[in-house]
């Protein structure tokens, strides 16, 4: 009898873990879809602390995983789909920051980093 509870419970456990483990996974794939992936070529990136100030004004407009690589001359980003900001306002936040933007790309996939590729 002790022998069938404890099976029963550990069965009753897995399940549960994998039913939690398959929300988890659609949940994280919905997030990805609901994201716009948006890549700045930046004029002027020459030092962390001239990184540091145009990553605040990106945070600003919505982003919370910016990457700035200054040997590329490129900030990264993802914003949901609903606060997704325009080329113009882009533009300007990269302005104000003090650089010159150069070409915006918006897609629906990350992007490759420079860096893990080598």
């Amino acid at each position: 009898m002790k022998t069938l509870l404890r099976t029963g419970i550990i069965t009753l456990f897995a399940f549960a873990t994998f039913l939690l483990s398959t929300t988890n996974v659609n949940a994280q794939s919905k997030s990805e879809t609901d994201k716009t992936y948006i890549k700045i070529e930046v004029d002027g990136l020459s030092c962390p602390f001239c990184a540091y100030g145009l990553e605040k004004k990106l945070v600003q407009a919505g982003s919370k995983d910016v990457l700035i690589e200054l040997e590329e001359g490129e900030a990264t980003m993802s914003v949901s789909k609903d606060q997704q900001p325009t080329e113009e306002e882009l533009q300007k936040i990269v302005k104000d920051a003090g650089f010159t933007p150069k070409e915006i790309t918006f897609s629906s996939t990350p992007f490759k980093m420079k860096k893990d590729e080598k």
